[in-house]
């Protein structure tokens, strides 16, 4: 009897076959969060890239669009406008970005020697003064004396003379992939910003010549 119960306690001794499941299952609760962690993070940066890159392209195509004048200087037009937001709408189309945030493009020039907001154009559904512009609305600036420097955090952003720069805020609400439990939901925020590549005409600001559009995208509104 003793022989027999020696046996199957040296069996059950050298036997391996349990040995990878139950290392399995010890592993599982540290290896599971550090892998669920580890790709929420990665969303998380993919989508700041991609808000990046939308709020780049932006700019840069507000930077080069407009017509031809007879006076060898280009205007922008608020079909121009309109042409480079639904570009983006189809670039960010996955993300939803008209829906979930909000967009504000904005010309930074000079006005009597100091900083101004000539105009601005936004779209989005975000109404919350968070979602608006960070650094002034159209017309800020302009006058001597103003607070009004620049836009952006840190060292601004500035209009050279007899120029102008466009600037974009894009402001989004993150959805985690996985659980807030790794990243929270929260609002993203990507700005970018280029000089005015052409020799535009800058008094008139945005003009609506034939094809004119109705649907200006003034920040007043908020649609997608």
């Amino acid at each position: 009897m003793q022989l027999t119960s020696y046996k199957i306690l040296r069996r059950v001794r050298d036997n391996r076959r349990g040995v990878a499941m139950l290392e399995f299952a010890l592993a599982l609760p540290v290896v599971l969060p550090i892998g669920l962690y580890a790709a929420e993070l990665c969303n998380f940066g993919v989508r700041q890239l991609q808000l990046s890159q939308a709020a780049l392209t932006l700019a840069d195509n507000g930077s080069r669009v407009g017509v031809d004048t007879n006076m060898a200087t280009q205007q922008i037009r608020e079909v121009d406008i309109n042409d480079i937001i639904e570009g983006i709408r189809l670039q960010t189309a996955a993300l939803q970005l008209t829906t979930n945030g909000r967009i504000t493009i904005s010309s930074l020039e000079m006005k009597n020697g100091e900083q101004w907001i000539h105009w601005q154009r936004c779209v989005g559904l975000k109404r919350n003064a968070d979602y608006g512009s960070s650094y002034g609305n159209e017309g800020a600036g302009g006058i001597a004396g103003t607070s009004f420097k620049g836009m952006g955090d840190g060292m601004a952003v500035k209009s050279p003379p007899n120029s102008g720069v466009i600037f974009v805020e894009i402001n989004y609400d993150y959805t985690p992939l996985i659980s807030e439990y790794f990243v929270s939901a929260r609002k993203l925020k990507q700005v970018a910003s280029f000089i005015v590549r052409d020799n535009r005409e800058f008094s008139s600001g945005i003009t609506n010549p034939v094809p004119a559009v109705t649907d200006r995208m003034t920040c007043d509104r908020f649609t997608t």
